[in-house]
């Protein structure tokens, strides 16, 4: 393709003028898209309280399981209001556990109150540490709910059975019915313990995770040690041997518990 470019002189005697044609050759160029500035793999990084981290599924979740908790506990309010004293006064009084099985509806009123008790960890502990578990594990909270309430069932079922079996081959049937209602009060104690301590990690996000979860393990554990003491001191009052109290603490209290942990270590 001919090209035609114009020079001008100018100076004060003359005005010239110089045309200069060539041959110039167009080549046509590619314009590339914006993205190709940048390589092909696009890293995306969270960053510790971007909410883009969680999926809306967990986030469901979540409102769902306060849902039904918030619903369930204002549907039974009234049971769980007329417990609670009996449970605080339980916690320095051994005979506080006797007088409260003597009244039917305050023991069905305190049954109740166990079941929304043993229903509280498993949604709580989803909601707080869920996110957590599912980064170290990768397993889903849904699954992590759906594992901690199947622990409860089966751990409940296996702690009515032997205490049935219990009683049954000692011929005294209330003395481990009583300790199995003893346990359904210190659940109760350990819900309403922990509630602040779970409530924590909403309220001050600025905690730190180790924290929280060992005043949770603090408190759980002491619960469970005054639970201890009060089987003991049933059994002792009915006038079983010391040894027999050790039997009970290794077969039907410790060794479930050992065998849950060696099962979660196995796991890591």
């Amino acid at each position: 393709m001919m090209v035609r470019d114009t020079i001008t002189i100018t100076d004060s005697l003359s005005c010239r003028f110089i045309v200069l044609e060539r041959d110039q050759f167009f080549t046509a160029r590619k314009v590339l898209p914006v993205d190709s500035l940048w390589n092909t793999t696009v890293i995306s990084q969270s960053y510790p309280g971007d909410i883009s981290g969680t999926s809306p599924g967990e986030s469901y979740l979540d409102s769902s399981l306060i849902m039904l908790f918030i619903i369930i506990t204002l549907f039974f309010f009234r049971e769980i209001l007329n417990t609670i004293p009996s449970i605080f006064k339980s916690l320095l009084s051994h005979k506080e556990h006797v007088r409260l099985e003597e009244k039917l509806s305050a023991s069905t009123q305190r049954n109740i109150t166990a079941l929304i008790a043993a229903l509280f960890f498993p949604i709580f502990l989803t909601i707080t540490i869920g996110d957590t578990v599912s980064a170290y594990s990768g397993i889903p909270s849904l699954l992590q709910f759906i594992f901690a309430l199947g622990v409860v069932v089966v751990y409940w079922i296996f702690k009515s059975f032997v205490l049935n079996f219990l009683g049954w081959i000692t011929k005294n049937k209330q003395i481990f019915n009583l300790i199995g209602k003893i346990g359904y009060n210190h659940l109760i104690m350990a819900a309403l313990f922990s509630t602040p301590i779970l409530l924590s990690h909403f309220f001050i996000p600025e905690l730190e995770f180790s924290l929280f979860y060992k005043l949770l393990i603090y408190c759980i554990v002491l619960i469970y040690v005054l639970y201890l003491i009060r089987v003991y001191q049933t059994i002792i009052i009915n006038r079983f041997s010391h040894i027999f109290y050790i039997v009970y603490l290794c077969s039907v209290e410790l060794l479930p518990i050992a065998l849950f942990a060696n099962f979660l270590l196995s796991y890591q």
